[in-house]
């Protein structure tokens, strides 16, 4: 007894861990030390079974005392001391989050290591939508052009775990950039001095150097053990878990040490892990109210020829009579067939369906009749012509599109309070809604396009730099304004929306017009002028009310981002305060610069901050307070409606014409 840690009884009885945080801690031993020192750690712990092994290994949650066991064996084994498990495990997770199919969500960050710093907070901002009360700290990276570095400022509610950030960023250098980065730990602003001394804050001048032979990626390593997909919101979930147990559990340092060992009794079982409800993507795909899916396995048995989904549509389109076509076209995917994280199983299958735009019939399939949908969703099937010099040529667009339309997906059932049905939202996109073998069909359903739209509660724009110099997007605009309110109207940019980016999105609203509008064929072009032309009372009044609506929900996008501090509120949400100014559109950015994000996110923090009172850090402490991401994304939705819809519904109204 007295060689075990001492454990707060509230955590023995209560507190749980997920089990990928053995997976990774296993992963890591093996690369180090190798397999005969994870069977000295698993002894060591008392784990003395192969089956035993299987179920702290096994990816569901468990009770920490089993983590505690674990981790303090391979402190002892390994010869760590807590600071330096800390640094190894920081380097460790990135290397794991790049070996478990992680590897598109971190390099997205940026093509530098400033610019991924400058990015830390807005993928911290994307997580907090899985674990919506969760306490992410706050890193502020200010890049220095002449001298090449960055002052980084770190502050968490979590006390000694700066060390891990050191380790994290170093492998991140190394991993994505084939640098070698160095810290020089500098004084911090005096409003940190008091979390500094609690170990809670911390200040560097970061600098790095070239790596002799560039980039070390993983895939040149010979891999400790097969590593399993692993989606990045539960990987960062382990490390925040990890990081939990050390802070709370007392003498956990004196348990790191050679004298003392945290060691399950041998009489105490291995507790049975609780079994979670499996994800979307490990699930097999449900079907919603709205739509009336039915499975093929049986008929995939049968030696017979089946007609095709456009066949027998057309069927009931020839035999229809009074019946309104789009009732009968209408269709709907759930969302899981056509989006998925970076790490899901399906994102294979998800990127093929993104990668270009020629429908077949297996992709009208993935879709059912629907008599309402939940989101219309508008994009562009071409990246824009830059895309590989702004964002990288690591990231795939394709991947990119699927993963982002996962995040809408989860948004909407975030609002539902049920955020594990995201894969039942459903969803109408062109390839898997609109016949593509049947050329009739497909004709129709264009035509029909506004009215699709007006069965849609939601349209969600995959919102590139280049989204409005496409013809058919612009078409869809034209129908979407008409009458679809602006609340309902979101353009989804996660991950689009970079410090290298941003500048290119407001060039392409400033600079809107349909004259710089491009498609395929010439001929079409008159089919989006006659549309505007008998819907808008001029040409200049629907681009001035698409630029409106634009530099608007621009504004709310970055708005989510922008009340983790007054620096991301400067950087990306003043832009379009500024730009709404610059068109002429002054009642609107009087309207935008009501927004008071900072203090919106605070009010949505449920729990109170340690040391009785909160940290401070830009003049708010907001910054790494566990967030309500449903209450905050809700206050700001509400600003929206009520300070921002009313200007472009009267905008609308005086520049679309009456029926």
């Amino acid at each position: 007894e007295r060689e075990r840690a001492q454990i707060p009884r509230h955590q023995t009885t209560h507190s749980i861990m997920y089990g990928h945080i053995h997976a990774i801690l296993k992963d890591l031993v093996l690369s180090v030390a190798g397999e005969s020192a994870w069977k000295a750690i698993l002894k060591e712990a008392g784990f003395l079974s192969p089956k035993e092994e299987a179920r702290v290994l096994d990816t569901v949650v468990h009770k920490d005392e089993v983590t505690l066991s674990l981790v303090s064996s391979t402190c002892k084994v390994l010869g760590l001391t807590p600071e330096t498990a800390l640094r190894t495990f920081g380097k460790h997770f990135v290397v794991f989050a790049l070996r478990s199919g992680n590897a598109a969500i971190l390099k997205g960050q940026g093509l530098t290591l400033h610019a991924f710093l400058e990015n830390v907070n807005n993928l911290h901002s994307c997580l907090e939508r899985y674990h919506p009360n969760a306490k992410f700290p706050h890193v502020e990276a200010n890049y220095d052009p002449v001298q090449d570095c960055v002052e980084l400022t770190y502050l968490s509610v979590r006390e000694g775990l700066k060390t891990l950030l050191e380790g994290v960023i170093e492998e991140v250098g190394k991993r994505l950039y084939g640098l070698i980065v160095d810290f020089q730990e500098i004084e911090v602003r005096e409003d940190l001095v008091e979390a500094a001394r609690a170990g809670r804050a911390a200040a560097w001048r970061v600098t790095w150097r070239p790596r002799p032979g560039g980039t070390d990626t993983v895939e040149e390593e010979k891999q400790a053990q097969k590593v399993p997909k692993m989606p990045f919101p539960k990987l960062h979930n382990a490390m925040t878990q990890f990081m939990r147990l050390v802070r709370q559990t007392e003498g956990w340092s004196s348990a790191c040490t050679p004298g003392c060992v945290s060691r399950r009794p041998p009489n105490v079982a291995v507790p049975a892990p609780i079994r979670m409800q499996p994800s979307n993507s490990e699930a097999s795909t449900a079907v919603t109210a709205t739509l009336s899916l039915s499975s093929s396995d049986e008929d995939d048995e049968q030696p017979v020829v089946r007609k095709s989904s456009s066949m027998v549509k057309w069927s009931e389109v020839n035999l229809r009579g009074d019946k309104p076509l789009e009732n009968i076209l209408l269709r709907a995917t759930p969302a899981n067939k056509v989006a998925a994280a970076w790490s899901d199983v399906t994102l294979p299958q998800c990127k093929a369906f993104w990668q270009d735009s020629n429908g077949r019939a297996e992709d009208y399939d993935l879709s059912a009749d629907a008599r309402h949908v939940d989101v219309f969703v508008s994009h562009s099937w071409s990246p824009p012509e830059n895309w590989k010099i702004v964002m990288g040529s690591d990231i795939n667009y394709a991947e990119l599109k699927s993963a982002i339309l996962a995040v809408m997906a989860k948004d909407i059932a975030l609002t539902r309070n049920n955020l594990e049905s995201w894969g039942d939202v459903t969803l109408w996109v062109d390839k898997a809604c609109i016949p593509q073998d049947n050329k009739m069909l497909k004709e129709s359903c264009i035509n029909l396009i506004e009215k699709f739209i007006r069965r849609c509660d939601h349209v969600c724009v995959l919102f590139t730099w280049s989204y409005l110099e496409r013809l058919w997007c612009v078409f869809e605009w034209a129908c979407v304004l008409m009458d679809k309110p602006p609340d309902k109207l979101w353009l989804q940019t996660e991950n689009f929306v970079t410090e290298q980016s941003l500048p290119l999105y407001l060039e392409c609203i400033r600079y809107f017009s349909l004259k710089r509008t491009k498609c395929f064929l010439e001929s079409d072009r008159a089919i989006l002028e006659r549309k505007i032309d008998s819907c808008y009372v001029s040409r200049e009044a629907f681009e001035e009310l698409v630029k409106a609506h634009a530099v608007a929900l621009m504004a709310r996008s970055m708005a989510y981002r922008a009340g983790r501090s007054a620096k991301l509120r400067q950087r990306f949400y003043q832009p379009w305060v500024d730009l709404a100014s610059e068109l002429g559109f002054e009642e609107l950015a009087k309207a935008l610069e009501t927004c008071e994000a900072l203090e919106w996110r605070e009010s949505a923090t449920p729990l109170p901050q340690p040391l009785g009172k909160p940290p401070v850090i830009l003049g708010h402490a907001n910054a790494v307070m566990g967030v309500s991401a449903s209450k905050y994304h809700g206050r700001i939705n509400q600003w929206f409606s009520e300070a921002i819809t009313p200007i472009l519904d009267c905008m609308r109204a005086r520049l679309v014409r009456s029926e």
